[in-house]
């Protein structure tokens, strides 16, 4: 399934090409092409910079759709790469970069007429990612009856430093998640979707910002449920951090004698999260949102959140071993893994934390970290949020995932489900973690997966708890794979 159509995709209003390597164009307020019965637009923008020379000016609503010849030659918004590269592979080297970035992708059945959306949105620890990446190609999930969207949205500094300007003081990457959800409101029904059945649904990064605005009062009748995927549990910059954090970026960039511009403050920015001290078994610090003002106090807590919760339903979901890659190696009987031991057996204490048979190859002080840690950053507030909502009356449907990498070590590390869930394994074909996992076995897993989220964002609530797992994770068949819709 190649990326490029040969022609490139007219912007609304100018002449249109009739057919681009045997993908016919769709035809409409947007321009799209025709790809295994799937209408697929790119590049729609969603907002624009107030000021086009600050990229932390405010995101105003704008129109419009780029002129490309397939999904990777959308922008994202600028960043460095990820540290997780080494289970995920470099996809998110390949769109081009830019400042207004604001841009959205549709995907549709042929023929779509008032169909149940998602919108998802991206993980990668506030500072990579992008709704243009190939990862997240929406084809698949679309042939499950669905309409699906993902956005891009500020990162790093241009989403998380304190304002160069008179501007407000929110935190942007809400203001630019809200116009986006909004431009779905307005638009959709245009594309298929029933702009009265939202799903806001997102991984990591991502899933905290469904989360977050499930509950925010700005957020109230843009979507119904709310899809929450490996959601971290983080304590948020206060604007006192966030002004802090910005004076030292600065400060460091101009003592490099670097020119001012995007990619110092990157650069000074990621210099400063290198310097910020580690907590023992903890995710490596990150950019993390700001709240104030009303925010702070309905996003304090999941029981906090709860109590303004707007959203019908959600879907909850976790990975067995979230927390493998960031976990360094424990060698037998070194000291680091015994202080590393220690630090994680204390920040547990008193707590219930739930068994996993681990991989049979991980020996048993390995396969306790990596439980305990996986309990303290992902499962533990993934559990808070459905206990929390189900004690409101919200049906809540709980997903484990259990499918390992195919490399040694990883299990089922964090961010695994993302190729299953969207079912696009070609897309994927330089990730580590899938090394061996192909065909009919890949797509067995990602059919149930991609058909259980549909299902819910369709509102068929199974509120009983599912794992979906794997009995062996080495080379698999390569027949009987179909990046196709069933028809």
């Amino acid at each position: 399934m190649s990326d490029s159509v040969g022609t490139r995709i007219a912007r609304t209003g100018e002449a249109v090409p009739s057919v681009a390597q045997g993908n016919p164009l769709v035809r409409g307020p947007w321009v799209g092409e025709l790809r295994d019965a799937v209408a697929c637009y790119y590049g729609i923008r969603y907002a624009r910079l107030s000021d086009a020379k600050r990229p932390r000016s405010k995101a105003t609503a704008a129109s419009g759709q780029l002129d490309v010849a397939g999904l990777t030659d959308v922008p994202v918004f600028r960043q460095l790469p990820s540290r997780l590269e080494i289970v995920t592979g470099p996809a998110g080297r390949i769109n081009p970069q830019d400042d207004e970035a604001f841009y959205l992708n549709v995907w549709a059945p042929e023929g779509a007429e008032g169909l149940p959306v998602l919108v998802f949105v991206h993980g990668g620890a506030w500072a990579s990612g992008g709704g243009a990446m190939r990862w997240y190609r929406g084809e698949r999930l679309a042939c499950e009856g669905i309409v699906v969207v993902t956005v891009n949205y500020r990162l790093g500094p241009a989403g998380h430093l304190a304002p160069d300007d008179d501007a407000d003081q929110d935190h942007r990457p809400f203001g630019d998640l809200l116009q986006a959800l909004r431009w779905v409101g307005q638009n959709v029904a245009e594309l298929g979707g029933d702009p009265d059945r939202v799903t806001l649904g997102g991984q990591s990064a991502g899933a905290w910002y469904a989360w977050a605005l499930a509950s925010l009062p700005e957020a109230r009748g843009l979507f119904r449920q709310a899809a929450i995927l490996s959601i971290p549990q983080i304590k948020p910059w206060t604007p006192d951090h966030r002004v802090a954090f910005t004076n030292r970026v600065e400060a460091i960039r101009r003592e490099s004698g670097a020119a001012p511009g995007s990619e110092s403050l990157l650069r000074a920015a990621a210099q400063v999260l290198s310097e910020t001290p580690r907590i023992a078994g903890a995710m490596p610090p990150m950019y993390l949102p700001m709240l104030s003002g009303e925010a702070a106090g309905i996003l304090e807590s999941a029981t906090s959140a709860a109590e303004h919760l707007h959203a019908d339903a959600l879907y909850v979901r976790i990975t067995r071993h979230e927390m493998s890659v960031f976990l360094p190696p424990l060698e037998p009987g070194s000291a680091a893994g015994d202080m590393l031991m220690e630090a994680l057996r204390a920040r547990c204490r008193r707590e219930a934390v739930p068994h996993h048979p681990a991989p049979r190859h991980w020996d048993s002080r390995y396969a306790e970290a990596v439980e305990l840690s996986s309990w303290l950053e992902f499962g533990r507030f993934a559990n808070e949020i459905a206990t929390q909502a189900r004690k409101r009356g919200r049906p809540v449907i709980s997903r484990e995932f259990d499918v390992e990498a195919g490399q040694p070590g990883f299990g089922a590390v964090h961010c695994i489900d993302l190729p299953f869930q969207f079912g696009n394994r070609a897309d994927w074909d330089d990730a580590p973690m899938l090394a061996g996992w192909q065909g009919g076995a890949f797509e067995e897993i990602s059919r149930e997966l991609r058909g259980d989220l549909a299902d819910f964002v369709r509102g068929r609530h199974d509120s009983s708890h599912r794992v979906f797992s794997a009995a062996r994770h080495v080379t698999h068949p390569t027949d009987g794979n179909d990046e196709t819709c069933a028809r």
